[in-house]
This record gives C-alpha cells, structure tokens and sequence, in this order.
C-alpha cells in the first residue's frame, strides 16, 4: 500500500510566506498611493483626471489581489494544520 508523505511544516511555512507577501504588497500599495496622491496634487487638467482615475482603478485591484493572496495564504496554513491532525488521528488508529 502506497504512503503519502506530506512535510506540513514546509507547507505551513509556505502559507506564512504568502501572507507575508501580502502584508507587504498591501504596505508597498500605500506607500505608492500616498506618494502618487502628493504628486498628482500639482497636476491640473485632462491629464490629472484620466491618469487619477486609472491609478485608483489599478490600486484597488491590487489590494484586491493582495487580499486575495493572504487569504489562499491562511488557506494553505489551515490544510495544512487539517491534513496533519487527520494524519494523526488515522496513524493512532489499530486496524
């Protein structure tokens, strides 16, 4: 019978990093935003508007991802956790 092996704590490992990644996607984003706000604060016109409207555009769905990321991230640190308590509990078990 085959037996499957999983190093929970390499994928646990992997999840923080992908939380990490968020957490500093989502820190770089605001640094951006607030030095592109103080920037366009100059600007006037056409130009400002057009560019304004699709920076935010662009922000927001990055923040989105960033979202997202963090959340596949919690995801994979849960399974993993899962996987290794069931392993646990059927490895205990005498058949």
């Amino acid at each position: 019978m085959a037996k499957y092996v999983c190093d929970f704590e390499e994928v646990y490992n992997t999840g923080e990093k992908l939380c990490k990644a968020a957490v500093d996607m989502a820190l770089s984003l605001n640094t951006y935003s607030s030095s592109i706000d103080s920037d366009l604060s100059t600007w006037n016109g056409n130009a400002k508007t057009a560019f304004d409207s699709t920076n935010k555009s662009q922000i927001k769905t990055s923040r989105d991802d960033a979202r997202y990321i963090n959340s596949l991230g919690e995801f994979v640190k849960s399974s993993s956790k899962s996987i290794q308590s069931l392993e646990e509990e059927l490895a205990s078990l005498s058949i």
